[in-house]
């Protein structure tokens, strides 16, 4: 009987690789594999209620006010108008997802959703485009959680992925149906656009970065090494014909220059800012795989970046059309501003789609000896596995912290005014982020009430204050305070927050990690305590009544 068993099983691993075969691409660049590959990236999400990544319960926050019904204390607080801004995907995602399951609900779905979508359409391109030789695919998907991610980028994320996706698609069908790949990127563009512009951008950039590139590919044989001024040699091409492919490849793209002229004409006006930091330019090469270990972290971009110097000398290239996309994501990363017109770190977000891009199209194919192709691909599963099973831990770490952090909510009368101020991680202090930054906005969701950690800038988010206690303590960012190590004599303390902070007109003041402030205040009442997090009721007249832990 065991003999029979091994007979089946090796005649089924036959036919499965005979079927791979057939697809003309590596196992994990298979439908069935991209797909089991997608589900093992999103496996740590099952550990969590609130996904723990930083902007999500900001997000998750502002999708209660969205929703909040007539009656809803919310709505003294704050009003929601939706406006015609490229950065809206998350936001119309969580009301279609929350209208049936609810906000909490449509918070985790939407993260995932927005996850499954950045590490397929990162696959998908790698199979239309490297199928025989994206051994280095493992080594893209550790780009999956980064910055953005876990910073919770939800509408560049949600865009990024939709990008990757749609530009996988208009690969496939560019062959086989052209008229449908033309509808589909006039129909794909402004929808990604309008869930974030730089994200949304990026479709129109691979789509035109890869028809030159292969408009590049087709030019005759040793083409580079001619004498350019041979006019000869230049009249032998047939520029009509190399037009027309690129016309065809690119006159879609009109939809995002469309999109974007419609933007500009019907969006409300946005104070124009645009700085470029360079210095945070180049620190996004070591945070851009920060996560829990910075010994992991470090070397796993140190190695990563090494496979992409040290691959040529292998013999792993790039053809044109290959190589060229993540090439213009990484030209336009060092170009672009890193905050533009409110919008905050901007630039950092594409360092890993140019990562991502660059590792899996990378051809391992033609290595000079087909053993290294294999101990890429080994060595970029092996890490890939301890990544996730690193930040599957985490997330179990997170959630159990999120619950201790949330249990201050159930001395929180519904329909109160909660001033929160939490402790902003540095690097100073902590390789690892609490990303507790927005976990205050959760008040919203399961207690109603008004905080003051929404995002509220005008022209780029739907939520409008209506409730405003003090000048610098209605929105995002006047929750945030630093520890006097990490507050280097200009950025303020949780002392400095109170002093200023319009402690009369709110209800409640809760301190996430701040630690207990030095000076007492008689009208703050201690009411919930856990490690360094408090909860205070204010009390208009009275007496000094703290007496909290040691710790």
């Amino acid at each position: 009987m065991t003999g029979l068993t091994q007979v089946r099983e090796k005649d089924w691993l036959q036919g499965l690789k005979a079927i791979w075969a057939r697809a003309g691409a590596l196992p994990w660049l298979s439908g069935p594999g991209i797909l089991l590959c997608v589900l093992i990236v999103c496996l740590p999400f099952a550990l969590v209620d609130v996904p723990p990544l930083i902007d999500v319960p900001g997000h998750m926050g502002a999708a209660a006010i969205e929703a909040a019904g007539p009656g809803n204390p919310l709505e003294k607080y704050f009003t929601w108008k939706w406006v015609f801004t490229l950065n809206i995907g998350g936001g119309v995602l969580m009301k279609v997802l929350g209208a049936q399951f609810g906000i909490l609900a449509a918070g985790w779905w939407s993260t995932v959703l927005a996850t499954g979508l950045f590490a397929g359409g990162c696959l998908w391109t790698i199979r239309m485009l490297n199928p025989r030789g994206g051994h280095a695919a493992a080594w893209s998907l550790m780009f999956v959680f980064s910055f953005p991610l876990l910073t919770g980028f939800l509408n560049y994320i949600l865009a990024t992925g939709l990008s990757l996706t749609a530009f996988g698609a208009s690969l496939w069908l560019e062959q086989k149906n052209p008229r449908a790949r033309a509808a589909m990127l006039i129909v794909a563009q402004p929808v990604a656009m309008l869930c974030h512009a730089i994200g949304g951008l990026l479709l129109a950039l691979l789509v035109a970065a890869h028809a030159f590139g292969r408009a590049m590919d087709e030019l005759p044989e040793g083409w580079r090494w001619r004498d350019l001024t041979n006019r000869q040699w230049l009249r032998t091409l047939d520029w009509k014909a190399i037009g027309l492919r690129l016309w065809q490849a690119c006159w879609p793209l009109l939809a995002t220059v469309v999109t974007i002229l419609l933007w500009k004409a019907f969006s409300p006006p946005a104070k124009s800012m645009n700085v470029w930091r360079w210095d945070q330019k180049a620190w996004s090469f070591v945070l851009t795989l920060r996560d829990q270990s910075k010994l992991l972290d470090f070397g796993t971009s140190i190695i990563a970046g090494l496979l992409v110097l040290v691959g040529p000398f292998l013999g792993a290239k790039w053809r044109w059309r290959q190589g060229l996309p993540a090439l213009t994501v990484l030209l336009l990363f060092i170009a672009i501003p890193s905050d533009i017109n409110g919008s905050a770190f901007v630039d950092i977000r594409l360092l890993p789609v140019a990562a991502m891009l660059g590792l899996g199209l990378q051809d391992w194919s033609g290595a000079r000896r087909p053993q290294w192709a294999k101990i890429v691909a080994c060595l970029g599963m092996a890490l890939l596995a301890v990544r996730l099973t690193v930040t599957a831990w985490s997330f179990a770490g997170y959630a159990e912290d999120y619950n201790k952090q949330l249990s201050a909510l159930t001395h929180v009368e519904p329909g109160s005014r909660v001033l929160a101020f939490v402790e902003h991680s540095c690097l100073d202090e902590s390789w690892r982020n609490t990303r507790r930054d927005h976990l205050a906005s959760l008040a919203s969701l399961y207690r109603q009430a008004w905080v003051n950690d929404n995002w509220a800038v005008p022209g780029l988010h739907m939520v409008i204050p209506r409730f405003r206690p003090g000048r610098n303590f209605t929105a995002d960012p006047s929750e945030f305070v630093w520890s006097r190590r990490c507050a280097g004599g200009w950025r303020r303390t949780v002392e400095t927050a109170l002093k200023h902070a319009p402690i009369e007109r709110v209800d409640y003041v809760w301190l996430i990690d701040t630690g207990l402030p030095r000076r007492a205040d008689p009208r703050l009442q201690l009411v919930w305590q856990e490690g360094r997090s408090l909860l205070f009721k204010v009390r208009p007249l009275g007496i000094p009544t703290w007496k909290p832990k040691d710790f």
